[in-house]
């Protein structure tokens, strides 16, 4: 297993500078996870022992900091579009650690067809036992407040953020005297209506583009209204004009990216024995359904990103004045 934890640690480490002023301190923590298919997590099951890594940095030492972690998107932790690192220095500036979770290279994804919504390999749902694993390697340092511990995953990554906040999975996956203080989801994944998904144990802040024609913010409406209905404590800001991917910099002109599916117009919900089926036609969704299209669009806002930063860092604020 040393073997392959190195090699996660060293691609980690290549994908993330060393050094940088707003940090005093970066460790490269391995991360053991159950690795498994959909149906497999949605069923309770369990999955293969893989590792995969996190990089955490601490703008100071000395003290135990409250953290946030973050979960990537499709795009992993590298590649031009490293929004997460622009989120990592933002909040670290800030005065909050961070933890960077690399999922996909210690599961062996490296391309579309290993990680693409919503017909990857590694399905996001799955990555919902990164986030807890995560944390209770996190609890465990010494320069980490435990109970200061927030969530916020990315379009792939978001998954994560909304699910792992929720009763079942905790129950399933998680550990009882240990949970995130809240969690924050960016161009969230909300097509899929899962069993128990209103049963939200934390405060949730979902950001979302009104441009965004990746994955649907009608979707998250309708599942932050929901929430709100069954009494939970959720928050859903929007940016006008924002497409997917706003808060990426290095996307300086809008992209359409031809080989990646859009589900913009569907709906799915979990069927029996952990099966996720098209809610129209009750039948696992395939690229053939007509509500998936090819050729979704990314782009930066600088607007909508400085909004958002400014928004989790008040949410955090608000989040950590009650611990």
């Amino acid at each position: 297993m040393w073997k392959n934890t190195a090699g996660i640690i060293v691609g980690l480490m290549l994908c993330m500078p060393i050094a940088h002023a707003q940090f005093a301190r970066q460790d490269f923590i391995p991360i053991p996870i159950e690795d498994m298919t959909e149906a497999e997590f949605l069923t309770g099951q369990k999955g293969r022992i893989v590792t995969i890594a996190g990089a955490l940095r601490l703008p100071k030492i000395g003290e135990k900091l409250p953290v946030v972690v973050l979960m990537h998107g499709g795009g992993g932790i590298g590649g031009s579009k490293n929004y997460v690192e622009v989120w990592a220095s933002v909040l670290n500036t800030a005065g909050y650690g961070t933890f960077t979770v690399d999922s996909f290279n210690g599961r062996g994804a490296f391309s579309r067809a290993d990680v693409g919504i919503p017909f990857g390999k590694v399905t996001p749902i799955s990555r919902t036992i990164d986030a807890y694993r995560a944390l209770q390697v996190l609890a465990k340092h010494p320069g980490v407040d435990p109970t200061r511990i927030v969530l916020m995953g990315f379009s792939h990554g978001s998954h994560a953020a909304l699910y792992a906040n929720t009763e079942r999975f905790q129950k399933q996956y998680g550990s009882p005297d240990l949970q995130y203080a809240a969690y924050i989801s960016v161009y969230s994944y909300c097509i899929t209506r899962f069993r128990g998904d209103e049963g939200l144990t934390k405060p949730l802040l979902m950001l979302h583009g009104v441009a965004d024609d990746w994955l649907p913010i009608t979707k998250c409406r309708e599942y932050a209204a929901r929430l709100q209905k069954a009494g939970r404590k959720v928050s859903l800001i929007e940016y006008a004009d924002a497409p997917h991917a706003f808060d990426a910099p290095a996307l300086a002109a809008e992209i359409k990216v031809p080989d990646a599916y859009s589900v913009i117009n569907c709906s799915l919900e979990e069927g029996e024995n952990g099966a996720i089926l098209n809610a129209v036609s009750k039948q696992p969704l395939t690229p053939e359904d007509p509500c998936v299209r090819k050729g979704p669009t990314a782009g930066y806002n600088e607007a909508a990103m400085k909004k958002a930063h400014e928004d989790v860092k008040a949410f955090l604020l608000e989040v950590f004045a009650q611990k």
